[in-house]
């Protein structure tokens, strides 16, 4: 069975057992199913007793793509080493004890990924691992292991497959590949349908006649900085214009806006003031708290800020953050704890009830718009290191109603916690003064 030049550099990659994980991503019809099947079929027939997984995000891909991919290289002649396929298990055994396994991720938050608790595996695969959750990839590296089988040792790795996407993959890998960051024991590489040799010319000239030219950009020639967004929530967003250096001002108060989701838990900080040159609307800095907690988030304060920033910081965001919490001895809300942790006044915490979707997309975008230097002007911008919030304001996309897209938490770009807390800062009275003074000058 014939492989591309990339396949081969990918499937050599992994057999020389050096790379703790590999990624083979990029364009489709770049062979990435087969490498990924052809790769586990080798190991299983190398390692005796070994044992791999290969995971997708739901069953029905599963049966629909990548079992039919391996019956077919089973059916072209590799099936001498196999001695069975179990159908209702979807396990492949070989004649020297090894196994390889086919699951689904079933995703379930609240399981806390225990059906892969126990798993001993060599290694395992992530076919389109772009559609899997960050977590799953985690307890995948947890569950793999190296052990010695009559004397022959066997690698660890994972090996997976993914096309371009904006989401965690891209951030964890492509980024440090492409800026030369990417682990020492990790590997990346680059799947183009041009280096698929086996396709016919009208294929790729069909494609090339009839997607959209972003799509053909991103999905044929492999690109991942393409950026796609329908209806974005932020549509006066602009990169030159919002996007400069601030910092912490220490003559005006601290601005903290939170968003109480616990993973991640976001929150910005930022100052809104007036001075000689006009009012500016500064957001310096974000934290990400993975798995959040109120006494994670308050270490995170203390840790970027000294007590006499705190002396008269306002602290905002979510209301929902003032409801009760019955798990507290006094049944305090997560404002209140925040508050007491921090040491600071009842009437620093400013909140109000959350806007409406459809009104805080206006007064975002009033804002935006409305951005510049002048009188009239307020000069709204957003630090570089703010990668998080920038990636939000970017891609948030809303919906025919106005409303927010963030149903599937499985894409990052609807996750909008730091986008949230955006529109809190907005919300809170001192922008909302603005706007009503701004718009009172043009009546």
């Amino acid at each position: 069975m014939r492989l591309s030049l990339k396949q081969t550099e990918a499937y050599d990659l992994a057999l020389n057992g050096k790379n703790d994980v590999i990624l083979y991503g990029g364009a489709i019809r770049g062979g990435k199913t087969w490498w990924l099947l052809l790769t586990f079929i080798a190991l299983c027939s190398k390692y005796p007793k070994s044992r791999w997984v290969i995971i997708r995000e739901n069953l029905p891909n599963l049966k629909r793509n990548t079992i039919p991919s391996l019956q077919k290289i089973l059916d072209e002649g590799l099936s001498l080493h196999v001695e069975s396929f179990n159908q209702d298990t979807y396990t492949l055994k070989f004649k020297n004890g090894s196994q390889l396994m086919f699951m689904s991720e079933n995703y379930d938050q609240d399981k806390d990924l225990e059906r892969f608790k126990g798993l001993e595996i060599n290694g395992a695969g992530c076919e389109e691992i772009s559609e899997i959750q960050e977590a799953t990839f985690d307890k995948l590296l947890e569950r793999t292991g190296t052990w010695l089988v009559k004397g022959l040792k066997i690698p660890s790795m994972i090996l997976a497959t993914c096309n371009p996407t904006h989401n965690w993959v891209k951030e964890r890998f492509y980024d440090p590949w492409a800026n030369d960051n990417l682990p020492d024991s990790w590997a990346y590489i680059q799947a183009k349908i041009t280096d698929n040799p086996f396709l016919p010319p009208e294929y790729l000239e069909g494609l090339k006649r009839n997607l959209p030219p972003l799509q053909y950009q991103r999905f044929v020639e492999g690109d991942w900085e393409v950026i796609e967004v329908g209806n974005r929530f932020a549509n006066d967003w602009d990169d030159e214009t919002h996007i400069k250096s601030c910092w912490h001002k220490k003559e005006y108060p601290l601005h903290i806006s939170m968003d109480f989701n616990i993973d991640p838990f976001g929150f910005i900080f930022y100052q809104i003031y007036q001075d000689a040159e006009g009012w500016h609307f500064w957001v310096f800095d974000e934290a990400t708290i993975k798995a959040g907690t109120i006494g994670k988030a308050v270490g995170e304060i203390k840790r970027k800020f000294t007590p006499s920033d705190m002396w008269r910081c306002v602290i905002t965001g979510d209301y929902n953050g003032n409801k009760r919490e019955l798990s507290q001895a006094d049944h305090a809300s997560n404002f209140e704890q925040i508050r007491r942790e921090l040491g600071i006044k009842p009437k620093q915490i400013q909140t109000s009830a959350n806007p409406k979707h459809v009104n805080s997309r206006n007064d975002l975008n009033y804002v935006l718009y409305h951005s510049g230097e002048g009188k009239d002007k307020i000069d709204f911008r957003i630090d570089p290191r703010c990668e998080n919030t920038i990636r939000d304001m970017r891609f948030v996309e809303a919906n025919g109603e106005g409303g927010i897209i963030k149903s599937n938490r499985k894409d990052l770009h609807q996750l909008a916690d730091h986008f949230d807390c955006v529109r809190y800062a907005v919300n809170h009275k001192d922008v909302m003064n603005w706007i009503r003074w701004r718009q009172k000058l043009y009546i």
